[in-house]
């Protein structure tokens, strides 16, 4: 989990961690560096055997939630910054690190090529092609 990387790295069990807000604002104001820096997104990672009438909806909610944390970060901000039990208040949050986004679908040939090149380089079996992974 987020915190006890944080709290690891803090104890010096570890020399460097990967962690998400609120840890990243958390690990500046205590003194902490950035070695490298990254968005992700998993929202698209949903339970296969969702109608597409379900995922449409999940993902309807997804953007619109998306639109109001947008619109006003800070009123949702205390959702973030509670996982740092404490340590953060919720207007420390660096909003340089917070991207929301609405949902991306996962077009079949970015993936190819993303794939091709992952196949080059034998980081793939080749075994997980578009339409075995990305239901429509």
């Amino acid at each position: 989990m987020p915190y006890t990387r944080w709290d690891g790295l803090k104890k010096g069990a570890y020399r460097a961690v990967t962690v998400m807000e609120p840890f990243i604002s958390l690990g500046l104001k205590e003194g902490a560096h950035i070695i490298a820096a990254a968005f992700y997104r998993g929202g698209e990672v949903v339970a296969p055997a969702l109608t597409p009438e379900q995922r449409r909806a999940y993902y309807d909610a997804e953007n619109k939630a998306v639109d109001l944390i947008n619109a006003d970060f800070y009123k949702y901000a205390h959702h973030v910054a509670a996982s740092a039990k404490g340590a953060l208040e919720p207007r420390e949050l660096l909003r340089a690190f917070v991207r929301y986004k609405h949902v991306d679908y996962y077009d079949p040939e970015l993936f190819g090529r993303a794939y091709e090149w992952m196949k080059a380089r034998g980081l793939t079996d080749g075994m997980s092609e578009h339409a075995t992974l990305v239901v429509p």
